[in-house]
């Protein structure tokens, strides 16, 4: 052997005995199971570092959330828990808020949204006092129609102004009660 092969090969040598004695892994290209993994914070990257999965804690809200991202880096769906139960978030392209699946007043509601930054609700299905309603907006969110069931377990239909406080008193009110259909209009000056 050459004496510059020996300034090649030598050290290198003791590298590897060194990485050897001391346990220390340069790659390490087994999988491993683990019974408990105990994190604040777990985050899933691309080739490229980009974060495309992140399940974390969040100490400030107390609750804890599962987020997935596009390729722009823009959170697509959410999982959340929180105290009052749980929700799932759709978002489109842009990262804009479209439509939940969430859990209020300890029952289920379904939420479309315009998927703008104001994440205005144009459509609810929800559970209500009395069974099930649904509730549509105009594009600002405020109630334009509902339809539901009323005090008599019986439906009803009103249409609203589609102002904040006309939705205070209906336009045109249908419901059915134990004498029958009744259709309430509002008065005109």
């Amino acid at each position: 052997m050459s004496k510059y092969e020996r300034l090649i090969i030598y050290p290198l040598l003791f590298i590897a005995l060194f990485y050897a004695v001391t346990g220390v892994s340069v790659v390490k290209a087994t999988q491993q199971m683990f019974d408990r993994i105990v994190a604040r914070e777990i985050v899933v990257v691309n080739n490229e570092g980009q974060e495309v999965a992140v399940l974390k804690y969040d100490e400030q809200k107390d609750n804890t959330s599962f987020e997935l991202f596009n390729n722009e880096g823009h959170r697509v769906v959410s999982l959340l828990s929180y105290e009052d139960g749980g929700a799932v978030g759709i978002f489109n392209k842009e990262g804009h808020l479209t439509a939940a699946i969430q859990n209020e007043a300890n029952a289920g509601a379904i939420l479309v949204y315009n998927g703008t930054r104001d994440m205005t609700k144009l459509v609810a299905l929800r559970s209500g006092l009395y069974g099930g309603v649904l509730e549509i907006n105009n594009a600002e969110g405020l109630p334009t129609g509902i339809m539901g069931n009323n005090a008599s377990s019986n439906g009803y239909l009103g249409l609203f102004k589609g102002e904040l406080l006309g939705f205070l008193s209906p336009q045109i009110m249908l419901n059915v009660s134990a004498e029958g259909p009744t259709i309430e209009t509002a008065k005109t000056k």
